[in-house]
């Protein structure tokens, strides 16, 4: 296991060990104004005692109309950087480097937030309807996401990470599945990636050199090829790492996975991204064993795991994997009770 606890950079960033919490948002335990409360700082705090190395919080809302839902944290305005802040506090403390997942929802913005729900077409499937964007509407919205980099500089984190997977709204112009614009971004894969190629520069151009942004992006979007494409189109246009989860929906990569291989096939793909790339490669998804994580790390498979339920059943998961001493293992319950309120988990009743 020892590989598991040696430090890596991320461009000039040191982080102790190649664990990394992804974002999770934690339902319930913000009010409807999107303010960082009591319940969201112990989280981050007692994940930081347990020693992760990086912490990424979860899905930060740019724009109050593209929120996943009513209780989701926002950076949106300058009154957030206080209470984020603290998030910052508790894990720097604790000896954990910390970032913040930069988001907006796109279709997927419940009818509770907002009627008029927006992505890179218009779109229809179910009772789920959004229009196409305006180019104006689309130049608005990547200042949001400028601004909303701006600010978690200003409450201390140590980067952002971009949101473009998981169906939301950046992953709505990379997807050929549901962008069909004719315009600048739409069409080619540049165009598509236009969108999150244009803010990545703005917020370069506003924050210091050493504040790091990468960005989470699916491995399917539409398959593995076309992805790792996007991936190394984003080194070449300077992100600092990428996070490698699904894109639009789940179709899952064609091709079959070694059977001695430790995952699924989206961290098998984020093994075939690291391949074709030098900057660091986190792979997520159902990594939940010790042994998986140290495989990946060593055998220089990928540079950090992340792993999400097994930190949340068990807070002090990486202190006891590095002191050899027994996990609170996730029960996989359905569905997981983090979905809505993160106190019923069984492991913290």
């Amino acid at each position: 296991m020892s590989t598991l606890f040696t430090s890596k950079k991320m461009r000039n960033l040191e982080i102790k060990n190649r664990i990394v919490l992804p974002p999770m948002v934690t339902f319930s335990f913000a009010n409807e104004e999107g303010f960082v409360s009591k319940k969201n700082i112990k989280h981050y705090e007692n994940i930081a005692k347990g020693g992760a190395g990086l912490i990424i919080v979860e899905a930060t809302c740019v724009n109050q109309k593209g929120r996943l839902s009513q209780d989701q944290l926002g950076i949106w305005s300058d009154d957030y950087i206080e209470g984020l802040s603290k998030l910052v506090q508790v894990c720097h403390e604790n000896d954990a480097k910390v970032m913040i997942q930069l988001h907006h929802a796109g279709l997927r913005t419940p009818q509770a937030v907002t009627g008029d729900r927006i992505s890179s077409s218009n779109y229809q499937k179910g009772d789920i309807v959004a229009r196409a964007m305006t180019i104006e509407e689309i130049h608005a919205l990547q200042d949001d996401f400028i601004q909303g980099a701006i600010r978690a500089e200003k409450a201390g984190f140590d980067g952002i990470e971009l949101h473009g997977a998981h169906s939301y709204l950046m992953t709505q112009f990379f997807s050929s599945k549901i962008n069909n614009r004719t315009d600048e971004y739409g069409g080619n894969l540049d165009n598509r990636l236009r969108v999150a190629a244009e803010i990545f520069k703005g917020i370069k151009k506003k924050v210091k050199e050493d504040f790091i942004v990468g960005i989470r992006m699916g491995c399917n979007e539409p398959d593995l090829e076309t992805s790792i494409v996007m991936a190394k189109k984003f080194e070449t246009l300077g992100m600092d790492f990428l996070h490698i989860s699904t894109g639009f929906d789940n179709t899952p990569i064609k091709g079959e996975i070694p059977e001695d291989f430790p995952g699924n096939w989206i961290v098998y793909s984020a093994t075939k991204i690291k391949e074709q790339v030098d900057i660091p490669i986190i792979a997520v998804n159902s990594i939940k064993t010790p042994e998986q994580a140290s495989y990946l790390i060593e055998h220089d498979l990928v540079d950090f795991v992340a792993i999400g339920r097994g930190q949340l059943a068990d807070h002090n998961f990486v202190n006891h994997i590095k002191d050899r001493k027994e996990i609170a293992t996730c029960l996989g319950c359905k569905p997981c009770r983090w979905f809505t309120n993160g106190d019923q988990c069984p492991r913290h009743l």
